[in-house]
């Protein structure tokens, strides 16, 4: 088997602990054999309790998708909200983050393949048709299910459950819609290795492209569609690191497309507004102890993500 290459880099980075997964150039033979989960009576199910701890342990799972939320209209817009064209939502393109007044939102092209579609939940309402405003919601309502599943498995107190995740565990947190499209024409990878910045994403995609690194090796993701693939991030991460049973984020990226892909998804993470109490990590004997600014990680993350593992500046705190 071909060595993976261990690349040093900057100690303070987010990735340097993962560097050299990041630059694993291996070939990528074997498909993933994620837990499968359903939500029943309102609760994250798993069929039994041997796949809930690997669901937990290896920061990703495949979830049914409920039957209330329909994804028909968001994958149109996946499919047509770059196109710039007169299609039912190709001016979406020409909406950017001058107009909204936050860098992080609007249409954004990147460096690697992909071109994203971002909105906050505060502007749902007011930018997104009825259609689109309306599946962000279900799936808010179902990434709480899930977030709360996953703090009550860690073994965090529900009383310190507001202030640990930022009010998100109760529906007042920073949620965004992603849509995206990878650009075949161009002959960088698909997206970068990362971790996630939030507390999980919900992701909905069917065609070949993802995949996540388990086990020290790079998997491919099967995701049929009926399904989301669900994946844990850093603020998940750092917050039950201490945990008895913590939760892991998931090493992930998009392989280089040769044929236009499109995909969707939802991001919860901690509320970044000016009352913002940061990321925090869960001692069992010292209780929470805040780590960084939740809009910094962010920030930080988004430019290791598209720029390689660097020294780009500390982080408010010391990070984990």
């Amino acid at each position: 088997m071909m060595p993976v290459p261990r690349v040093p880099a900057p100690s303070n980075a987010l990735y340097s602990a993962v560097y050299h997964k990041r630059v694993d150039a291996r070939p990528v033979n074997q498909a993933a054999d994620l837990v499968s989960a359903g939500i029943e009576g309102g609760q994250l199910s798993f069929a039994t309790d041997q796949a809930r701890r690997q669901a937990f342990a290896d920061g990703v799972f495949l979830l049914t998708i409920p039957g209330a939320i329909d994804v028909g209209a968001a994958d149109r817009f996946a499919n047509q909200f770059y196109r710039g064209d007169a299609s039912e939502y190709g001016h979406f393109r020409a909406i950017t983050a001058c107009q909204l007044g936050d860098g992080l939102l609007g249409f954004h092209q990147r460096i690697d393949q992909i071109e994203q579609f971002l909105l906050e939940r505060r502007f749902w309402a007011s930018h997104y048709p009825a259609e689109i405003a309306d599946t962000g919601e279900k799936m808010t309502a179902l990434a709480r299910q899930i977030l709360c599943a996953a703090l009550d498995y860690a073994g965090i107190p529900a009383p310190a459950w507001t202030r640990a995740t930022g009010s998100c565990a109760h529906g007042g947190g920073a949620y965004h819609l992603t849509f995206n499209h990878y650009r075949a024409q161009m002959a960088e990878v698909g997206l970068s290795s990362h971790k996630d910045d939030g507390f999980l994403t919900i992701l909905r995609t069917t065609q070949p492209g993802l995949e996540v690194n388990r086990f020290d090796r790079w998997e491919k993701v099967v995701s049929g569609p009926d399904t989301f693939v669900i994946n844990f991030g850093l603020s998940m991460e750092w917050l039950t690191a201490r945990c008895k049973s913590p939760v892991a984020a998931i090493l992930h990226r998009v392989t280089r497309q040769t044929e236009d892909r499109t995909s969707f998804g939802h991001f919860s993470s901690s509320n970044f507004i000016s009352r913002d109490r940061g990321i925090f990590s869960y001692c069992p004997i010292r209780g929470l102890q805040r780590v960084c600014d939740a809009r910094a990680l962010i920030e930080h993350n988004d430019r290791e993500i598209y720029q390689g593992t660097f020294c780009s500046g500390d982080l408010s705190d010391e990070l984990p």
